[in-house]
């Protein structure tokens, strides 16, 4: 089974969208999906939140895709936060098997109810939503073995070249934004020999059929 790697951050309402459909555009599928958490570094071009016109739009943006999925975002107040913790923390819950139920849980506390990721009494309500001990969620965040491998995320961002969040990489290709997810499904379908829609004969046809 082929590996497909997915690098997303809690801070990017943009991953919160990829992760609602994750189930459904992955179901029966021939690969394997790795989780990369990459939260936001010195590094990070043109910070959306440094760019007030561009801020505003990705604000209304993902105001009216969450509401085609039947999502309603609650903005938290502050747009950043000590982003290791959570990171580190859902690094934990990967380990034991909740990656995509703590991610999801995670998503909804930052997008859906506007609290502080890295809060312990958020990341205690996180893992009581997703079936982990609250009490070791919280030890994980500060844990130093996994603060560590969040850093070493960040370098294997780099390496790989993936400029922004969230990024799928599948065979050396990259699929950037929850808006790339279609393509990437048929990229996969269309290697897998599996039908593909005809795009030159449709060409606003949905990307994997």
């Amino acid at each position: 089974m082929e590996s497909v790697e997915l690098y997303f951050s809690f801070r990017s309402p943009y991953s919160w969208l990829v992760f609602h459909r994750l189930e459904a555009a992955f179901r029966d599928l021939p690969v394997a999906l790795t989780f990369v958490p990459a939260y936001p570094a010195g590094d990070f071009p043109n910070d959306p939140a440094a760019l007030p016109a561009k801020l505003a739009y990705l604000i209304a943006d993902v105001g009216r895709i969450a509401e085609a999925y039947g999502l309603s975002p609650r903005w938290p107040g502050k747009i950043d936060t000590d982003w290791p913790r959570p990171h580190a923390a859902f690094l934990g819950a990967d380990d034991r098997g909740r990656g995509l139920a703590f991610a999801r849980a995670a998503f909804a506390a930052r997008f859906e109810r506007g609290l502080d990721l890295a809060a312990d009494s958020t990341l205690e309500g996180v893992a009581r939503a997703c079936g982990e001990d609250p009490q070791r969620v919280v030890r994980d965040a500060d844990d130093p073995a996994l603060c560590e491998r969040t850093r070493a995320s960040l370098a294997r961002r780099r390496e790989s070249g993936v400029f922004g969040v969230p990024t799928f990489v599948y065979r050396e290709q990259k699929f950037w934004g929850n808006d790339r997810l279609e393509w990437l499904v048929r990229a996969i379908r269309r290697d897998a020999g599996l039908p593909v829609p005809d795009l030159r004969a449709a060409a606003l046809a949905t990307p994997a059929g």
